[in-house]
């Protein structure tokens, strides 16, 4: 997701793709109650077959969660990175009847009118913020189009700070996330450590491959784009789950 402020490492690489499936959960502040919040906020009853779509899936942990919480729907995973398909699709083997695992470059727009029929949800963590500001605002307008009346995006993403003051805030909150999920989960410094000297830390290291945005900018494109019930719903150290739903 980050990148070194040396330009080391100009954009996202597979070594990049490793590193985040093998500490995205203690480098991600506070990943399951994101998760949390996202199954909530899916617009489906437990019983209810619907298809997902998740831009970016990583190492799978979102998709499962969705398999999970209900058995009668389907994912589309996508990812641009080799390394992170192979591990979702390790991860989820045993939802390979409901699961449809695909390579996709996110600025690209033919993928979005790819699916085989409406869909319910369009999930993303950690992706949007690739993309300028523009092709932001073009993502939720064609995400709107292909979604059932009453279908979500829900997003979690890394959140651009609205003054320096803010920054320099940000930048601290999430060293302090890191450093206390680095003990929770390891009962040792040596990821919060990894995290430092890896200058993952967008807020103190930004670059210009990351492009996060505002919290306000991204709640005005969804509603400039036709989503009703945009709001922001959880956020944390710099990082905020939002979104909003089709009009039905």
């Amino acid at each position: 997701m980050e990148s070194s402020s040396d330009s080391s490492r100009a954009q996202w690489s597979e070594a990049d793709s490793l590193r985040f499936i093998q500490q995205g959960q203690i480098f991600t502040p506070a990943r399951d109650e994101i998760q949390t919040a996202i199954l909530d906020l899916i617009s489906a009853e437990r019983d209810d077959s619907f298809l997902a779509v998740e831009l970016g899936i990583g190492g799978g942990w979102l998709s499962e969660a969705i398999l999970q919480r209900f058995p009668g729907s389907r994912v589309v995973g996508l990812d641009g990175s080799p390394t992170m398909l192979e591990t979702a699709g390790t991860r989820l083997e045993q939802y390979r009847n409901r699961l449809d695992l695909q390579p996709f470059a996110l600025e690209d727009r033919l993928w979005r009118t790819s699916f085989a029929g409406p869909v319910r949800c369009f999930v993303s963590s950690l992706v949007v913020h690739h993309l300028n500001a523009a092709d932001k605002q073009v993502l939720y307008r064609d995400l709107n189009a292909e979604l059932e009346d009453g279908g979500a995006v829900l997003v979690a993403d890394l959140i651009a700070p609205a003054s320096e003051a803010e920054r320099r805030y940000l930048a601290s909150a999430w060293d302090a996330e890191v450093r206390r999920q680095s003990l929770a989960f390891t009962g040792a410094l040596e990821v919060y450590q990894e995290f430092v000297e890896s200058q993952w830390n967008w807020f103190t290291y930004p670059d210009p491959f990351d492009m996060p945005s505002t919290i306000p900018e991204h709640l005005g494109w969804l509603a400039q784009a036709g989503f009703v019930g945009v709001n922001v719903f959880w956020e944390r150290a710099g990082h905020a789950v939002y979104g909003g739903y089709k009009k039905a």
